[in-house]
């Protein structure tokens, strides 16, 4: 695995969404080089597990929409992923199109760093009536 870097970036959101405990931080690290693993690693247990399992995100899409070739080593993406946050709110729908800088070593794609392009959240109206 690896040799495709949209492959590997859809397998490290799955497995973003997939955290329970605070034995998957490792395993979320093995993807990430650079700036992003040195700031995943410095995270403390706490600020961790609010990320990832205190927020009650629930996957819902991923969209790549455009793979941009930087060099033969480094490839830029940008994608689309929605998720629902009851942390926000009953049904909140959150919409974030980001940009993943993945860089290419031994053989392998690593997430180097992701930026927030845009967010838009929606939020279900429980009072509207058909």
């Amino acid at each position: 695995g690896g040799e495709d870097p949209k492959d590997r970036l859809r397998d490290y959101i799955s497995k973003s969404f997939a955290v329970r405990s605070q034995n998957d931080r490792l395993d979320l690290a093995s993807y990430l080089t650079g700036d992003a693993k040195v700031r995943l690693t410095a995270w403390s247990n706490e600020q961790f597990l609010q990320a990832f399992v205190d927020s009650k995100r629930e996957f819902v899409k991923l969209a790549f929409r455009e793979v941009e070739k930087r060099s033969a080593q480094e490839v830029a993406i940008t994608y689309e992923l929605t998720y629902l946050d009851q942390s926000r709110g009953t049904d909140a729908k959150v919409t974030n199109k980001k940009l993943a800088q993945m860089v290419e070593k031994e053989g392998r794609w690593y997430i180097a760093e992701v930026k927030n392009i845009k967010e838009m959240v929606e939020y279900r109206n429980e009072m509207s009536l058909p």
